[in-house]
């Protein structure tokens, strides 16, 4: 179909604007004639081009898959296999509705490599946004005949762990903006405000009061060594980003991460409930400890963590119990290697882990929710004490050029 821009005239011979799609400028023509319109003239480029500009900027053209939308494809594909469609007719319908283009260009090669004789899994282990856990899943839920089941325990992992990142990520965010919102109001009068009153007050003949003058020479200060500071804020984020690129240098800022009093506790938890859900749901599907291990430790995202993964899974295949490995000083939450030891010795591991990732995500709940009790008054405290000391001394800075202070 092609998007016509055309000019037209009704029976008052008004004339008449608008787009049609049509196949041909004849079948315009048509549609048009059958609408009481007679087809003055017509323009296909300049539409055509309107329209490729507002697919081209439209932001669903460009940003990558999220996790949110592999999680909402993989509860509609469950719904639709349930309901007894085919699974390339249910790919192709999930790849026509698909708000971004990057989900749709995901979901056609998967449809493809299926279409070509390929296994579900293998198809999608070819996009690293899809989790290795579903991939397993998927594929353990195409071996047994129960794929929907498969598909439908990925999308409440993905929703636990969304769930869960979510709101470390709204704990930690508000305090930040509130904080960056002060340095930058009292950065703003130190830097600019008040140096010009202190030429004002000057030009005067007035002193600048003690409380006022303090700010003075750290606005002197800071102008002057201000390449050095911009240096040190520009190399510092730049350092980070080095170590996050370096295995090494990850290992040893995820490991720092963790020893952290507060925050490091939030991440323990964090990377417990999550080991625990996913080890969970792979053993109840079939998955054996130490595959279910590998896995679990490509899924982990701090690097210090899916070291002592990757160290215990090497352990249980040579034949050693799991706890001892997981049982780390700043490393797992010490709850999960006293519930495996019982785990191992009842043979009931993957509904222990269960408990352990329900127990673990509700103390982390519990934890994020006292830590905005405690950070949020401390921020707005010194946030508020900062911006209010340069507020107060830039108003004693003017009631001294009126006479009332000297």
């Amino acid at each position: 179909m092609i998007a016509f821009s055309y000019i037209a005239r009704d029976r008052s011979n008004q004339v008449q604007r608008g787009q049609m799609s049509a196949q041909s400028p004849i079948e315009l023509r048509s549609r048009l004639h059958a609408v009481d319109l007679q087809l003055v003239s017509y323009d296909t480029a300049s539409w055509n081009s309107r329209l490729n500009f507002i697919r081209a900027v439209h932001p669903n053209r460009w940003l990558p898959v999220r996790s949110r939308d592999i999680e909402l494809t993989l509860k509609q594909l469950a719904m639709m296999l349930r309901s007894g469609l085919r699974l390339l007719d249910a790919l192709k319908a999930l790849q026509l509705q698909a708000q971004r283009h990057s989900l749709s260009l995901l979901l056609a090669s998967v449809h493809d490599a299926i279409a070509r004789g390929e296994s579900l899994g293998n198809a999608m282990a070819a996009h690293k946004v899809i989790p290795s856990v579903v991939i397993q899943l998927v594929n353990v839920g195409e071996q047994t005949g129960s794929l929907e089941i498969a598909l439908q325990q990925c999308e409440e992992y993905l929703t636990q762990r969304r769930t869960m990142l979510t709101e470390i990520r709204t704990a930690v965010a508000y305090p930040a903006f509130v904080t960056l919102a002060a340095l930058a109001v009292a950065s703003y009068l130190v830097v600019f405000v008040i140096p010009q009153l202190q030429t004002f007050l000057s030009a005067m003949g007035r002193d600048l009061p003690a409380m006022t003058k303090s700010l003075v020479d750290l606005s002197h200060w800071i102008r002057v060594n201000s390449v050095t500071l911009v240096v040190c804020v520009v190399s510092i984020p730049a350092a980070v980003a080095v170590m996050l690129y370096s295995k090494r240098g990850r290992l040893i800022l995820d490991r720092c991460l963790l020893r952290i009093p507060i925050l490091g506790d939030a991440l323990r938890l964090s990377g417990t409930t999550g080991l625990a859900r996913s080890l969970s749901i792979m053993m109840k599907s079939g998955i054996r400890l130490v595959g279910a291990l590998k896995i679990a430790t490509e899924s982990q995202g701090n690097c210090y963590l899916a070291s002592l993964l990757r160290n215990a899974s090497y352990s249980v295949a040579c034949g050693n119990p799991l706890a001892p490995s997981l049982a780390t000083k700043h490393g797992f939450s010490p709850i999960l290697p006293s519930m495996v030891e019982v785990a191992e010795r009842s043979g009931n591991m993957d509904s222990t882990l269960g408990e352990v990732a329900n127990l673990c995500q509700s103390e982390l709940k519990s934890k994020i929710k006292r830590m905005s009790q405690l950070v949020e008054p401390a921020v707005i405290l010194v946030a508020g004490g900062i911006v209010g000391y340069v507020y107060v001394a830039f108003f004693v800075a003017l009631m001294s050029a009126g006479g009332g202070i000297r």
